[in-house]
């Protein structure tokens, strides 16, 4: 259902895959106290959202505390991120869920669409 334009606002990553914690928020506007948190990888970075497998229940707008490791070289981003989408898997018990940015300054999604796009430059003289 492409009419050759591009459906998202910003450049994905693809592979390689990113390692961010998480923690749920339990009410809006309130920082997670509990300690430590979840680790997960995410598939599909861009500086709009991202997807994961997780094996806990989520519900589509579950608030998300993120801090996302997307570089060695520069520091971890600290984000806020809802669930927008969730698809069981067939075969496993985990679930797949697609988050969206909702709580992330611009240099942070910078930095994300930086990296998406050497990614992308990458591919591109592999082939």
């Amino acid at each position: 259902m492409s009419n050759g334009k591009e459906r998202r606002k910003y450049k994905r990553t693809g592979k390689p895959y990113y390692m961010a914690a998480l923690q749920i928020k339990h009410h809006e506007g309130v920082k997670t106290t509990s300690a430590g948190g979840d680790w997960v990888v995410l598939k599909d970075l861009s500086a709009g959202g991202a997807l994961f497998s997780y094996n806990k229940n989520l519900e589509i707008g579950t608030l998300l505390d993120l801090i996302i490791d997307v570089s060695k070289y520069t520091p971890a981003i600290n984000c806020v991120g809802r669930a927008i989408r969730i698809e069981q898997s067939q075969t496993h018990s985990t679930r797949h869920f697609a988050i969206e940015f909702e709580d992330i300054d611009e240099q942070a999604r910078g930095r994300i669409n930086k990296v998406a796009e050497e990614i992308i430059e990458q591919k591109a003289k592999l082939l």
